[in-house]
């Protein structure tokens, strides 16, 4: 894999297998969408954008059947010349297992197939899962940048929009980021995942226990009750929270790609996360990019939400399963 130009990329977001609201778990569904994305035309590259498995709902073995019956039809489908994912929060410790087979690797302690790819230097790797034999998933994190259609394109799931939201939301966070993104200067988004791995993975780990995550889940919707009880929200107008729509998302994107990505300035940026798909435009250094976000599968998120993803070709197009379609072409 490289950066060389790709025609078409399809880019599909939170499946979320392995929570009862996922709806690719429909041998129906997954029939139908294969059946639409291949009218779509030729696609060069599946992208999947994180918060595929559920790992905060379920534990793996459980998770990885909850998907079977879409990652079986889509290997052989064979559609797509490529498959990538960018991991997200909810299966962010796919991406742990990862470093720590790549640590073994290069400790010489096992001789696995893989690869360390620099999409930007410091930022960005990936390593290839073997899911079933005709279908390897390169797994990236943080993020992916591709040329698509002659337009510089970055992927990421999108979560960590959530580190500069000046919300109540803080709370389902790790406030220590928060604090050091405040008094800190050259913080990386790896040191953000740092800080805030032990809660991924605290949640990952107690998926297993259904206690555990009643309980958890329990005190996450306090949380919810109450920041919209009392109105809190972001200086920008919203939070990137799930449900928030793209442009309220406006401000937290442009703090990550001015600051974060100096030098790195998309003309897209595609992303997941709050389940609720739509386009925006902001400005970044004088630079214009369009914002745009690939909905979510899963029940329960609306009817202007739910089953939609996004093409990327000579245009940005957010299409909805079997419904509408939104055209944006570039400036």
């Amino acid at each position: 894999m490289g950066e060389e130009g790709l025609r078409r990329a399809v880019v599909l977001s939170d499946f979320h297998f392995g929570d009862s609201s996922a709806l690719l778990t429909r041998e129906d569904l997954v029939r139908r969408l294969l059946a639409e994305l291949e009218q779509a035309g030729e696609i060069d590259m599946l992208v999947l954008l994180g918060d595929v498995w559920d790992l905060w709902s379920t534990g793996f073995n459980a998770a990885a059947a909850a998907g079977a019956t879409f990652f079986q039809a889509l290997s052989t489908w064979g559609a797509p010349h490529e498959c990538v994912m960018v991991a997200g929060n909810h299966d962010y410790h796919l991406w742990t297992a990862c470093e720590d087979r790549r640590a073994r690797r290069e400790a010489g302690w096992e001789e696995l197939e893989g690869i360390s790819l620099g999409l930007v230097p410091g930022e960005s790797c990936s390593e290839r899962v073997c899911m079933f034999e005709d279908l390897p998933l390169w797994v990236h994190y943080p993020l992916l940048r591709l040329e698509v259609g002659g337009k510089s394109v970055l992927f990421m799931h999108g979560h960590h929009l959530d580190f500069f939201s000046n919300s109540f939301w803080w709370a389902k966070t790790a406030w220590l980021a928060r604090w050091m993104l405040g008094r800190s200067r050259g913080i990386a988004l790896s040191d953000i995942d740092r800080l805030n791995k032990p809660f991924f993975e605290l949640l990952t780990q107690t998926a297993r226990v259904a206690e555990l995550r009643a309980w958890e889940y329990r005190f996450y919707a306090c949380l919810r009750f109450f920041a919209r009880l009392l109105r809190f929200q972001s200086r920008s107008g919203g939070s990137p929270r799930r449900f928030t729509s793209v442009e309220q998302n406006n401000g937290e994107a442009e703090v990550l790609l001015r600051d974060f990505l100096p030098g790195f300035i998309p003309d897209v940026f595609v992303f997941g996360h709050t389940h609720r798909a739509g386009f925006s435009h902001i400005a970044v250094g004088g630079a214009p990019v369009l914002l745009a976000n690939c909905g979510c599968w899963v029940e329960g998120s609306g009817d202007e939400t739910g089953m939609t993803y996004v093409v990327v070709d000579d245009a940005v197009h957010l299409r909805r399963l079997g419904g509408d379609e939104i055209i944006l072409k570039y400036p």
